[in-house]
């Protein structure tokens, strides 16, 4: 019985942990729309993915604060979202972005937004355009 004297040790390292918010403790939800002009249908199998991105360094890759797959299931454009996101990973200082993608059934990419959303004030909704990424 070796492992018993370690017992109190996890306990009270268990105790001086700092609580994480479960999933949907203090969350704010974006809604939005995805969607693109020319009249091509998707296919059934394509899945749109969102992600809120900390954009605020120019020379630095993004930092994803949060993101969405939304499966079309024959579905088209245009695409309803929520994506959730704990409001205190949003610094006031900071820039983000939403950027919007869709996937064909193979995982190729097929749509994309080509131009910066800024992350709404939470409760406003945003509409997301893409335009077709060509082969």
């Amino acid at each position: 019985m070796r492992s018993l004297p370690l017992v109190p040790l996890f306990v009270s390292l268990a105790a001086c942990a700092t609580p994480q918010p479960g999933p949907g403790a203090g969350m704010v939800t974006l809604n939005g729309t995805a969607s693109y002009r020319e009249r091509i249908a998707l296919p059934p199998d394509a899945r749109l993915i969102v992600t809120v991105s900390d954009v605020s360094l120019a020379d630095a890759p993004s930092v994803t604060i949060a993101q969405t797959e939304v499966k079309t299931e024959g579905r088209q454009v245009p695409l309803p979202f929520a994506l959730s996101y704990h409001p205190a990973r949003i610094e006031p200082r900071r820039s983000y972005a939403v950027a919007a993608r869709i996937l064909d059934g193979r995982g190729e990419l097929a749509w994309i937004t080509d131009k910066r959303n800024p992350l709404p004030p939470p409760g406003q909704p945003i509409e997301l355009r893409l335009v077709q990424v060509r082969r």
